[in-house]
């Protein structure tokens, strides 16, 4: 109760500010399509029997601008999934509300936002995102204020993840999470960042080696990205400290992203080369827990099938993207993934624990081949077709799990 309160006195104190300026309002939305085939879910362990299904996402807003002091922000989702046959959290929700803020800014550098928004600070979104591969982003109800101070940007937000439900203007703040923290970016120079965070994860009911109990965790981080003279690059690592269950965490996790363009050359190549890390617990005897916490990840960061999770892994990727026509990006890649350790499982997105895969020899997950092609037909129409094929590795098939095919064709409007 305590935490609604305060949100609603931010809001009404927003609110009453600016309601004395005029009025501007816009309208906009969006549609998109996907069609999934998928022929072994989680490498068909625990039931992940083939499928073949469309997401369906209509999101429609309205933006209502109160001079330049303020601005309401409105937001319905429609999202379905027809023909799923094992549907989570974020693939169904018939009719609720995806957004709904006020933004007051009280100056030119500091700017106050309160109500059901979605996050992201930095471009590659890796902890903390939008979530937009799946077909619910992800959204979160609280407050969060900016400020801004020649080249450096600095947030502080305290709120709770949104808990999705299926039915009709259903959701919720979720009453046994807290998300909060700072995030801080020093622009270098006009194309590179360093930034540094921290944020804290409360959670009731959180799971770990078959362990439940509360989660306290803090993570402290540093990210530096950029891009000169066609290369570009994004690192980013982090520490976890808190309590779970009576046990201490221990836990790290972190990428490396570097890639070289070729502007002038045919086809217009960048080649990258990612390196993903998270950490396992690798002895649960031992007083401490070691699986890292990717908090609120982008969902197809690894690859669109969600077949891995941050935790307890080290993944080598890389890829060739190249520009066949102006308005075409194709990219083929293949990611070689290990277990960080043998004494945590094998985790899918965004952190679930694949059953019977821990403690075994093997580190090998498998190798992960995909093709990805993007045509942006214009500025409001965006057509998508991507396959993956992920080899099983010894953890995986000891475990009874086998290879994976994975198709996806998706259409996006804009309005």
């Amino acid at each position: 109760m305590r935490y609604k309160a305060f949100l609603f006195a931010l809001a009404a104190g927003a609110a009453t500010h600016a309601l004395a300026a005029p009025i501007t309002a816009s309208l906009g939305g969006e549609v998109r399509e996907r069609l999934e085939i998928f022929d072994a879910p989680r490498f068909g362990i625990g039931g992940g029997d083939a499928d073949t299904y469309l997401l369906q996402r209509v999101l429609l807003h309205g933006e209502f601008h109160m001079g330049e002091a303020a601005r309401l922000y409105a937001q319905l989702g429609a999202h379905e999934a027809f023909g799923k046959k094992l549907i989570s959290a974020p693939d169904e929700d018939h009719l609720d509300i995806q957004q709904l803020f006020l933004e007051l800014n009280q100056s030119e550098r500091l700017t106050l936002k309160v109500g059901r928004q979605e996050m992201a600070f930095n471009p590659a979104q890796r902890f903390v995102s939008f979530r937009d591969g799946t077909n619910i982003r992800q959204a979160f109800d609280g407050a969060r204020a900016t400020l801004k101070a020649g080249k450096l940007r600095l947030d502080a937000f305290l709120t709770r993840p949104v808990a999705l439900q299926r039915g009709v203007f259903d959701d919720e703040p979720n009453d046994k999470q807290v998300f909060g923290g700072a995030y801080g970016a020093y622009a270098l120079s006009k194309t590179m960042s360093l930034d540094g965070y921290w944020f804290y994860l409360d959670r009731e009911g959180a799971s770990y080696g078959g362990v439940t109990g509360e989660e306290h965790r803090h993570s402290i981080g540093l990210r530096v990205g950029g891009a000169s003279n066609g290369w570009d690059w994004d690192a980013e690592g982090l520490i976890q400290r808190g309590t779970f269950a009576g046990r201490r965490i221990s836990a790290w996790g972190g990428a490396l992203d570097l890639g070289r363009s070729f502007a002038a050359a045919p086809l217009k190549p960048r080649i990258g080369l990612r390196f993903d890390a998270g950490s396992g617990d690798g002895d649960r005897a031992d007083g401490k827990l070691g699986s890292f916490n990717p908090l609120f990840p982008k969902g197809p960061y690894f690859n669109e099938a969600n077949l891995t999770s941050f935790t307890n892994l080290l993944a080598l990727r890389p890829s060739l993207k190249v520009k066949p026509a102006k308005r075409l990006d194709v990219e083929a890649a293949v990611q070689f993934k290990w277990r960080e350790t043998v004494g945590d499982a094998v985790y899918v997105g965004p952190s679930a624990p694949l059953p019977a895969t821990a403690g075994r020899m093997s580190r090998t997950i498998g190798q992960a081949y995909s093709l990805d092609a993007v045509l942006q037909l214009n500025r409001h129409v965006g057509l998508r077709a991507y396959y993956l094929h992920h080899s099983a590795g010894a953890v995986i098939e000891r475990a009874g799990g086998h290879s994976v095919d994975f198709a996806m064709t998706s259409a996006q409007i804009k309005f």
